[in-house]
This record gives C-alpha cells, structure tokens and sequence, in this order.
C-alpha cells in the first residue's frame, strides 16, 4: 500500500504587492485601472505621498473602498512606522469584519522610495511577516524619459534593481524603434546586475492587472529574487541603523479660488524655467474659468499635463498643487519659487 502523501502546505498570509516608480511615471494610473479588473478589485490599499495634500488617494479612493494614505513621509526612511501601523490596522479590520476581507494589498509608494527598506521592514517585522508575504515588487518607469530619469536619479535606479516586474509605461510617446533600444539596454543592465525581472509595457494604462499578475508568476526564481536580492540591494542606500533621508522637499501651493487657467499654465512655465531639473514634480486639483482641472507635471516632460476633474468634489477638498523640488536649491531659485507659490490672480468677477 502507497503511503498516504500529505496536500501541500498553502501560504494563507495576505499577498502583498509593491508598486513603485519614480515621479511621475504612470504607476497611479495603472493602479486604478488595476483596481477596477477582478484580479485585484477586492484588493486593500495603502497609498504613500510626498507633501500634506494626496492626490493619488483621491483618484484611488473611487476605486478601492479601503484605500489607506501615509502622507508627507517617505515609506522607504521616516514612513516606515506609517506603513506598519496601517498594515496593521488593515489586518485587524480585516479579521473584526470592520471592512471586507480583502484578498491581497497593494502599496503604491512615492516615486522617491527605494523598494528595499520596505522589503526588509517586512521581514525584519514578526508580526507583519506572520500576516503578509510580499508577492512581488512592481516598478514602473516611463519610457518618454527614462534614459534621464535613471541618469540623474538614485531612487530610480534603486526602483529597478528592485524589481520583479518593470512596466515600460507611456510607450504611446515614443516609437517602435526608439522602445526596442530602450528594453535592450534595460535587458542588458538587468542581466549585468544579476537581476531576474520581467519587462513588460504599458500605453495609456492598457496593460491588465491579469498581464501584471502572470509577468510576475513567470519570472524566474521570483522567490529567492524577492528575497535575497532586494536584501543585497538594502545595502547600496542605506546605512545600518540609520534612516535614509531624500534630498526633496514637498511645497503646497494654494488655489482656493477659481482662477485664470492661462494665467496658471504660464506661471508653471516660469517654475519650469527657474527650477529646471530641480522641478521633480507637480500635481493637484484646480478651479479656472474654463472648469475643474487635474493638473500634472512629471520629471523631464516638457509640459503639464492638463485634464477635466472629474473627481467627486465637497467643500472639503483643498484646491492647489502640490509642487516638489530637488535639495538644495540657489538662492534665486527659492527666491522664485517662493514668489510663484502665491496664490494664482482669481478671475475677475
């Protein structure tokens, strides 16, 4: 008689999926149309943001009835602790029936973090290691302009190294021939460096959270990449014992009132000018003459991107961008951006 051959051991800890990506490259906009496909639309959420008002929580809040935000912190150094407490709560609304229970999490980061703090915090957490298991570490990255985001940005190279998956998004901006250099060379550096990662694209938020999910199921050895290899890369950022601190810094630019949108536009021009490559980032919400708009720059793009907000809207909601700079600043920099962080000339009734 054969003996009886034990079932496999399942993992029951919460699938964790990381999702990172330096400013401005698209990793919002993938998660929420993620968020609206079977695959991950029971999915919780925790949303990090650079600066005190969030806009990615507000464009996720319509897709995710448990989106949770850790705002002005960085979850790779002083967000940390954020991040655990929301894990945490997370957990225990799930087990109370205080919310539905979620299948999986998903945690977007800042485009400043680096993937392998937050790795190594949940593995150096007991609690959180008994609850959750990281399933994979998602980066995106622009190709419009990833060649200079990945020359002149740390955080962005880390965001790389760290993956599992790469998602080349915004591939509608560049052509054919263009895109293929770009993925040989990532292959190349990726394979130099040791790394096992599935690269994959990604035009105006097309690519599935099913493609996203199967990518990282192919790529080979994900467990011991996952693992060991972001382990290895906790080192190259960050000091033992010491919190990582990023050289940005996150300004709020206030717009209560309905303003001149031309007037707007041309003052993110003179920004643009003044700060150049300092200029990091720009998002938030308006009101102008011509209607409610989401406003976003990212690194390297030459102009705003500018489209109806069609978010839902209470008096609650604070109006204004959020505008995030490179450290340290020239004098005349400041100087500028201290004068053009007034509030916009409202349109005159």
């Amino acid at each position: 008689m054969n003996p009886t051959v034990p079932p496999p051991v399942t993992d029951s800890r919460i699938p964790v999926y990381l999702l990172t990506g330096y400013l401005g490259s698209g990793k919002t906009s993938l998660l929420k149309a993620w968020l609206a496909q079977p695959e991950l639309s029971e999915a919780a959420l925790i949303i990090n943001e650079l600066g005190e008002v969030g806009l990615d929580n507000q464009l996720l809040s319509v897709a995710s009835e448990s989106a949770t935000l850790v705002a002005n912190a960085c979850v790779c150094c002083t967000g940390l602790p954020g991040l655990a407490e929301a894990m945490e709560d997370l957990f225990w609304a799930r087990l109370h029936r205080r919310m539905p229970r979620f299948p999986s999490l998903v945690i977007e980061t800042t485009g400043l973090a680096e993937p392998a703090p937050v790795v190594q915090a949940l593995h150096d957490s007991d609690l959180l290691r008994e609850r959750y298991r990281l399933a994979g570490v998602i980066t995106c990255l622009s190709a419009a302009t990833a060649d200079a985001v990945l020359s002149q940005h740390a955080e962005a190279r880390a965001q790389l190294s760290g993956a599992n998956v790469l998602v080349l998004t915004k591939t509608d901006l560049v052509d054919n021939a263009v895109l293929s250099r770009l993925k040989q060379r990532l292959e190349h550096q990726l394979v130099h460096q040791g790394a096992q990662v599935s690269i994959i694209t990604s035009a105006q938020a097309s690519l599935s959270a099913a493609q996203m999910l199967q990518s990282l199921q192919e790529s080979a050895g994900l467990s011991s990449h996952v693992t060991q290899h972001h382990a290895h890369d906790h080192d190259h950022a960050h000091v033992q014992g010491q919190a990582h601190e990023h050289s940005a810094q996150a300004h709020w630019w206030p717009l209560p009132q309905v303003v001149n949108g031309h007037a707007l536009l041309m003052k993110i021009q003179m920004l643009q000018a003044s700060l150049g490559p300092a200029l990091l980032r720009l998002k938030g919400r308006v009101l102008t003459e011509q209607g409610p708009w989401l406003v976003q720059l990212a690194p390297f793009e030459p102009q705003p991107e500018v489209t109806p907000d069609t978010l839902p809207s209470d008096t609650e909601v604070q109006r204004g961008l959020t505008v995030i700079v490179a450290q340290p600043l020239s004098a005349s920099q400041a100087e500028c951006l201290e004068a053009l962080l007034r509030v916009v000339d409202p349109v005159q009734k």
